[in-house]
């Protein structure tokens, strides 16, 4: 019973997301001067309780930001916690906006308590076989969850990354790099880029064109390169999808997002709850001013 309930959690993930959209497009606006792609623009200095509920967890974090040069540069500086259904992190973060382009680096620690680490030439799924490094799939994840054969693992984390932001008027261009170290179990599934690989260093290229207007929010279509270690060596991988970013209304300052991306004919990718090559993410955050 306790695994089937587990199962439909996740599953039940894409249902909330439905839930969070419902909200984003029934609200009425809060403050009608606030746009609803605001969120696309820099921020005002101040210090924030941010509050994110998101399909499998929640966060809290404390955030700062301080002008260097108002309108120019900020810096910022954030301290967050997650508790969701498969682990628990807590990272430290700092950030450097100049004009447009943004350089920041975090440091952190990850417990993964629902963990899938392949070790090949071991019973990875239940079935009494011994199975090798390319069998850590969907399916596979997906018996493991079902009959509690999961794992634990906790590792430290450090990550670098560069941003450049480009408005076009109707048009936002946003590119992130992002460069991290992860101490993890070669052959362990990632929850967070939904698929599973070695510890080492991780590159990432995200690239988002949003349309945005200030009474629908911002949307657009999302390219995601991702370099990891593998097997010993390298393998890249490229993910698709779109985002969609709006301030719902609840409060003057809230913000619903939502990412898909896939990677169709990958039995090793995606959140396997969902059976398909599908990562989602739907988060809502409200702030607080302090």
């Amino acid at each position: 019973m306790r695994a089937l309930l587990e199962r439909a959690v996740v599953k039940g993930a894409a249902a909330g997301g439905a839930a969070l959209l419902a909200i984003t497009l029934s609200a009425g606006a809060a403050d009608a001067k606030t746009p609803r792609d605001y969120f696309l623009n820099p921020p005002p200095d101040g210090t924030d309780i941010l509050l994110d509920a998101y399909t499998i967890g929640g966060q809290l974090s404390l955030e700062n930001r301080a002008h260097l040069e108002e309108g120019m540069s900020m810096l910022y500086s954030r301290a967050s916690a997650i508790y969701s259904y498969p682990f628990k992190e807590g990272t430290l973060n700092l950030d450097l906006r100049v004009f447009l382009f943004t350089l920041g680096a975090s440091v952190g620690i990850r417990d993964v308590h629902r963990d899938h680490t392949l070790i090949p030439g071991e019973d990875f799924d239940g079935d009494g076989s011994p199975d090798s490094a390319a069998d850590n799939t969907r399916d596979a994840r997906n018996t493991r969850e079902s009959e509690g054969l999961h794992g634990s693992q906790t590792f430290p984390f450090w990550e670098g990354r560069f941003r450049l932001t480009v408005p076009l008027d109707s048009f936002f261009l946003m590119q992130t790099v992002t460069v991290r170290g992860e101490d993890r179990n070669d052959n362990s599934f990632d929850w967070f880029h939904a698929f599973p690989h070695d510890g080492g260093v991780l590159v990432r290229s995200d690239t988002t064109l949003f349309f945005r207007h200030r009474d629908f929010g911002a949307i657009g279509p999302a390219l995601r390169y991702i370099d990891a270690p593998k097997e010993g060596g390298r393998a890249g991988r490229i993910n698709y999808g779109i985002s969609y970013g709006t301030r719902p209304g609840l409060s003057k300052t809230d913000l619903f997002l939502v990412q898909t991306l896939f990677q169709f004919g990958e039995e090793e990718f995606g959140l396997h709850g969902y059976n398909i090559p599908w990562y989602l993410l739907a988060v809502y955050r409200t702030a607080f001013a302090l």
